[in-house]
């Protein structure tokens, strides 16, 4: 309520309100967790009016470069894949490569893609191997996209767009012939003050 009338976001953080105040990315956490929540957690969300709802065990489980095998073994379980300890150790190394790579919790999609890619089915079918974009204030956003099929040929299109997001996307679009639909995205820059160069796009 403070952070609505104030207009200042509360910080993650912050203790009890903080949006990371029960979330736990560390194994050791989240497999005490797993066994019993009063093991790190002397309060619950719920009591303090927020809901943490029935993803990951209701145990506010983030799944990350810190995680177990325990927590993505649980995960799994919860997503309907009861694996043989054997794959499920394939799957957990390549969690944890991909993990070490992506800021932010790995979701349940990017589970069954790995799940998927350790049984032999393609993980990565098209993969985007140059992007130029130009705007400006008095210029139409253009996008010039080059991308590499599964067949291991390239192809590139420039694209126009209400925006350079839209435009690369319109781009993509062209190319894969499918309609992509883009749910959010952050940009962060790398530096602060006038010396801000360049900038992550996180899609």
């Amino acid at each position: 309520m403070v952070s609505e009338y104030t207009g200042m976001m509360c910080q993650p953080h912050k203790a009890i309100v903080g949006a990371n105040a029960f979330q736990h990315e560390s194994g050791i956490h989240q497999d005490g967790m797993i066994k019993n929540k009063s093991t790190y957690e002397i309060m619950s969300p719920e009591s303090i009016g927020l809901m943490r709802g029935d993803a990951q065990s209701g145990a506010g489980i983030v799944l990350g470069k810190h995680s177990g095998r325990n927590a993505v073994g649980t995960r799994l379980k919860e997503l309907g894949y009861d694996l043989e300890p054997d794959k499920l150790n394939a799957v957990f190394a390549r969690f944890k490569e991909v993990a070490e790579k992506k800021k932010g919790g790995l979701e349940d999609d990017d589970l069954e893609a790995l799940v998927s890619d350790q049984s032999g089915g393609v993980n990565k079918l098209w993969e985007v191997t140059g992007l130029q974009v130009s705007t400006g204030m008095s210029g139409i956003p253009t996008a010039t996209v080059k991308m590499r099929g599964p067949d291991g040929v390239e192809r590139f299109v420039a694209a126009t767009g209400t925006g350079p997001v839209d435009a690369v996307y319109k781009a993509i679009d062209s190319i894969m012939g499918v309609s992509v639909n883009l749910e959010s995205y952050t940009m962060n820059s790398v530096t602060e003050g006038i010396e801000v160069g360049t900038s992550n796009l996180l899609l």
